[in-house]
């Protein structure tokens, strides 16, 4: 099912969005798609991920994911946030990541900001342009700061997210 990394990057949004029934329901096959990941790093890292959602009841992983991501601001989905804090920056990387998006010719469905984690990997897992791509990358390259605090306070979700990380870094060093 999946053997490309563009797959990779749509089975992590689908992990990253908030957890409900349905991703429950579907771990089974998450954890089959992963079995053909790519990069083998992001394999081990899915695979680990629904290993350790296996073990919990939906209302905690949902109880975990909302302390994590919704309440703390150091933690949030929100890349520009990393970068920017809320300020003009922010606002115009915003704008930004919007424009790149309505080029390419896709329309956020959601109300997420653009820079929502989960929506960020969708876009790149179905764009094939580069030209489009990049800024999306770019805004992902700094995303260390976030693992290293999830690290302390949600390693599972760490772990999710460091392969998305070097992919960052690895693709704005080639660009």
């Amino acid at each position: 099912m999946t053997d490309h990394p563009t797959d990779s990057l749509h089975l992590l949004s689908v992990l990253l969005h908030y957890p409900d029934e349905e991703l429950f329901n579907r771990l089974d096959e998450i954890s089959s798609a992963a079995d053909h990941s790519r990069p083998a790093e992001i394999e081990s890292a899915i695979q680990a991920f629904v290993n350790e959602l296996n073990t919990h009841r939906l209302i905690h992983v949902q109880e975990k994911y909302t302390a994590v991501f919704d309440i703390d601001p150091a933690t949030t989905m929100n890349m520009t946030y990393h970068a920017y804090g809320d300020n003009e920056k922010r606002a115009a990387a915003l704008a930004h990541l919007q424009h790149n998006y309505e080029q390419a010719g896709w329309e956020r469905i959601t109300g997420e900001l653009p820079d929502y984690l989960p929506m960020m990997l969708e876009f790149l897992s179905i764009c094939p342009h580069p030209e489009y791509t990049g800024p999306v990358w770019q805004c992902l390259q700094g995303m260390q700061p976030l693992v290293a605090r999830l690290e302390k306070k949600a390693p599972v979700y760490a772990a999710l997210l460091q392969p998305i990380a070097n992919m960052a870094v690895e693709h704005c060093a080639s660009a």
